[in-house]
Formats: structure tokens, C-alpha cells, sequence
């Protein structure tokens, strides 16, 4: 019998989101079925002996790869539906080709210059950096989000940075300051989930996630970031993801990290950068009803089921 949604796990610290979306589908009469790093190992072979089998899987273990991403293969031959397609998720992480897409629908973006992988040529001939200013940032082309990213300011900084991820692209871009509004940085991460998006200030300096207001949005005419997270939506495919949006000092919207899947949703009740409780339990039941449609009608019951 399949279970109608699959969650697999690696991450302790996901916990809370997943009791969260857990409890979400229940409501919804959905029976859960969840697979964290001791059951990962075997979950091949119990997809195909049909032991475990599910209508849509909510994989949050396979981006740790090697033995955490063994089971790809045998969640795609088996046609399971995935929240996030692989291959989609694939596309996003890679920041030049997201950068280009964007740019071409006619979104705002930092100015880009993209070096090749150390391990494909190690010493390179100086780059102009005068487009990207004075200040600017250096990324791998794949690299997660930006942390505790400090600005570079010359060529030496860029070639030191560049060996740390050496089978990767380096990105150098234009360092973004943002204007201020009201007291707070006008710096945001944006939750998309399943056709619905989620304000928060995110100040670049401290990291501090806060939900803004319905009077914030209208006061500092916010409303915009919603229509960007959508066109992003529409050109990532993907039906949940953050993304991270400034207003920049000649007042221009500057999408300035492009689509992070997985996210962190550390809970802002237990973790210093946190994302916040209430904006937490929206996704997570946004996501519950974007499973519930795509099973088969029922009568209600609830099930969960873990393995370890």
C-alpha cells in the first residue's frame, strides 16, 4: 500500500519543520511516511521490493550526496512525484545560468564575472574588475547561501577565494549595499512555497529574520517582491524556495541570491537566525495542501510512520 507522502531526512536540525508538515498533513488526513539517515542506506532496495512506495516524496537528504543521494535512481524509476525535481533543483544551484536567466526576463541583478575552476586552469591572467566597483563579492559558481560572506577588493583576494572550492566556477559580483527603510536594511528573504510567498526583512549584516507586516509592505510599497519571487518561480520550476532580494542605493531591486533549495527552516523560537515560527507553519501547511491534491481522494484517517 502507498503511503502518501514520503519525507527523507539527513539533517538533525530539520526536525522541527518536519513535525510541523507532518502535523500539517495529518490534519489533511494524509498518511506521512518518514526516512532519516538510518534508513537511507537500504531505501533502494525497499523501493524496489515495493516495501516502501508513496504518491509524492519530500527529499531533503540527497543534496548531502554520495551515500545520502543513492536512492535517486530508484525514487525516478518509480515514478514517485517529487516536490522538487532533481534536475530542476540542479539548474538552480547553478548561479551563472540562473544570473543569465533572470537578466534576460528582465530582472535586476549585481554584474557578474565568471572564472573557470581552478582545476581547469590554475593560474589566470588578472581580470578587469573595474565593472564590478571597488567592493565585491566571491562565490562559488554552486555555493550555498552567502553566510558570513565578507566583500573582496582586489585581484589577489579573488585568486586566494577561488582555490577553496577548486572544481568550481568563481563568481565575482558587484557588492550590493542597500538603502535603508525606517530603521531596517532593506535586505529580504523571500519563501516561496507552492504558489504563495512569504515576506521577511533579512538584514545582510546580523543574519535576523523578521516577517513583515502587512503595514510594513504597504508603508515601503513591498508588494513587488511577491510579483519577482513569482517570476522567479515561473523560470526555476520549482515549487518551494527562498530567495533574496535588495534595494539597492539608486533605488533599483536587485535579486542578489538567486534560488536556495533546500532552505533553512531553523525555527527563529530556537535559533539566533531563524526563520520565523508563523512563516514556518505556512509553508509547511502550503505544502500539505500541494500534496493533498495530488492523491488519490479518500476517506480521512491518519497515519505516520518513521524510520530512523
Amino acid at each position: 500500500m502507498k503511503t502518501d507522502l514520503l519525507i527523507l531526512w539527513s539533517w538533525e536540525h530539520d526536525a522541527d519543520f518536519l513535525s510541523i508538515l507532518q502535523a500539517s498533513c495529518i490534519r489533511r488526513g494524509l498518511a506521512v511516511r518518514s526516512v532519516g539517515p538510518k534508513g537511507l542506506p537500504t531505501l533502494p532496495g525497499d523501493l524496489y521490493a515495493g516495501t516502501i512506495d508513496a504518491h509524492v516524496v519530500i527529499d531533503r537528504a540527497w543534496d548531502w550526496g554520495g551515500e545520502y543521494a543513492r536512492h535517486c535512481d530508484a525514487v525516478r524509476q518509480h515514478g514517485l512525484l517529487l516536490l522538487n525535481d532533481y534536475d530542476l533543483v540542479r539548474r538552480a544551484w547553478n548561479k551563472p545560468t540562473m544570473h543569465y536567466e533572470l537578466i534576460a526576463h528582465g530582472l535586476s541583478a549585481p554584474y557578474m564575472i565568471v572564472l573557470p575552476a581552478c582545476e581547469s586552469r590554475a593560474e589566470l591572467t588578472p581580470v578587469d574588475l573595474l565593472p564590478v566597483g571597488e567592493c565585491f563579492s566571491v562565490k562559488g559558481a554552486h555555493s550555498g547561501g552567502s553566510g558570513v560572506l565578507q566583500p573582496a577588493h582586489t585581484w589577489d583576494e579573488v585568486n586566494e577565494r577561488r582555490r577553496e572550492w577548486p572544481s568550481d566556477e568563481t563568481i565575482v559580483q558587484t557588492w550590493v549595499k542597500p538603502q535603508m527603510l525606517g530603521r531596517r536594511r532593506a535586505w529580504f528573504r523571500i519563501f516561496y512555497a507552492c504558489g504563495s510567498t512569504f515576506l521577511c526583512w533579512a538584514d545582510d549584516l546580523t543574519h535576523d529574520q523578521n516577517p513583515v507586516t502587512p503595514k510594513e509592505e504597504s508603508l515601503y510599497r513591498l508588494h513587488g517582491l511577491r510579483g519577482i519571487a513569482q517570476q522567479i518561480a515561473g523560470l526555476c520550476r520549482l515549487n518551494v524556495f527562498s530567495t533574496e532580494i535588495a534595494l539597492d542605493q539608486h533605488n533599483v531591486w536587485q535579486v542578489v541570491d538567486y534560488v536556495n533549495e533546500p532552505c533553512d527552516y531553523r525555527l527563529k523560537s530556537k535559533a539566533a537566525n531563524g526563520v520565523p515560527d508563523a512563516i514556518v507553519a505556512a509553508i509547511a501547511d502550503r505544502i500539505a495542501a500541494w500534496v493533498q491534491r495530488r492523491v488519490p481522494r479518500k476517506g480521512h484517517f491518519d497515519m505516520t510512520h518513521t524510520v530512523g
